[in-house]
């Protein structure tokens, strides 16, 4: 029960968080342009904001380097998300939009957020390190494969300019300058403006999938085939799939690297896809839907699997 209402509680601060992008919405305080601009603001600075300061703020080498395996197991779920949501995509007969937004969902989720809470109460003390050096396979698969996937085919320069994002520079940046020691000639001034710039990063991410959420009305949650298919991998399949493969690991890979290994892949969809979707106008509204289905799901879903972490990989 005490899982439950954890789990429940998260739920509610992202759908409230939210709600306040609803109500900006229906009171006329942001207009359409208003929300690009709020996306371009985010993607391109205040995010990267935060990445940058979090790295370099909060990670020694000896955190990075003893724990590589955390990065590398946060590819493999992406990619297995990936893999799940092309075939069920291609099975039911998807193209456009929808094919990308299932892709999109299936492979990144809310890797950071929903798995925070419960990394420092299963691991107190290193939970938080531990999750932040896992999140770098996160962001760099966000701004290489994540990004490929919302804008789509646009030739290999504009790709490549995708690619080399303000949020992938920040990303490399951080890690370089944690590993060679440069992190410690920031400027704490410095470090403090980067902290504040970033901390509205959830704040926008949210309140820009409320606009959307707003702009649909009553549909925004659907028992379509294409909710419970984004469901279906986000929340259960890459889970349990990826569940066999951490009880295969035990004892080949530390323990505590397993348990962020599976929370990280039990989160709902990312709540970021909506923002991407709109800087790169790609049907920010099924973003929308999907950040809704999938944490509604998560209730029981990320309840059910954290159980199973606690029994099987302690």
């Amino acid at each position: 029960m005490k899982y439950f209402f954890s789990i429940a509680d998260k739920i509610l601060f992202v759908i409230l968080v939210m709600a306040s992008g609803i109500l900006a919405k229906k009171m006329k305080w942001i207009s359409e342009e208003g929300e690009k601009d709020m996306s371009r603001l985010m993607i391109d600075f205040i995010w990267p904001c935060m990445i940058f300061s979090s790295i370099v703020g909060n990670l020694s080498p000896q955190d990075i380097l003893s724990n590589l395996w955390l990065p590398v197991l946060s590819l493999v779920t992406h990619f297995t998300g990936f893999a799940l949501a092309f075939l069920l995509s291609r099975l039911a007969g998807f193209s456009g939009d929808r094919h990308r937004m299932l892709l999109l969902h299936g492979t990144m989720n809310n890797f950071f957020v929903m798995a925070l809470p419960f990394a420092q109460f299963l691991l107190p003390g290193k939970g938080a390190a531990l999750l932040a050096v896992a999140n770098l396979g996160s962001i760099i698969l966000l701004w290489t494969l994540g990004v490929a996937i919302v804008a789509g085919n646009q030739g290999t320069r504009q790709t490549l300019r995708n690619v080399f994002s303000p949020g992938m520079v920040s990303t490399v940046a951080g890690v370089f300058f944690v590993l060679t020691g440069l992190n410690r000639f920031i400027p704490s001034l410095l470090l403090d403006a980067l902290q504040v710039i970033g901390q509205p990063t959830l704040l926008f991410g949210l309140m820009i999938a409320g606009t959307q959420i707003y702009k649909l009305g009553p549909s925004a949650l659907k028992f379509d085939l294409w909710n419970i298919l984004v469901g279906l991998v986000r929340n259960i399949l890459v889970p349990g799939v990826l569940f066999g493969l951490a009880l295969l690991l035990r004892g080949r890979i530390g323990r505590e690297a397993l348990i962020i290994f599976m929370l990280v892949n039990t989160t709902p969809a990312s709540v970021n896809s909506v923002t991407l979707a709109m800087k790169y106008d790609s049907a920010p509204h099924l973003a929308a839907e999907g950040v809704i289905f999938t944490h509604l799901l998560a209730v029981g879903t990320m309840l059910g699997y954290v159980m199973l972490i606690e029994r099987y990989l302690f």
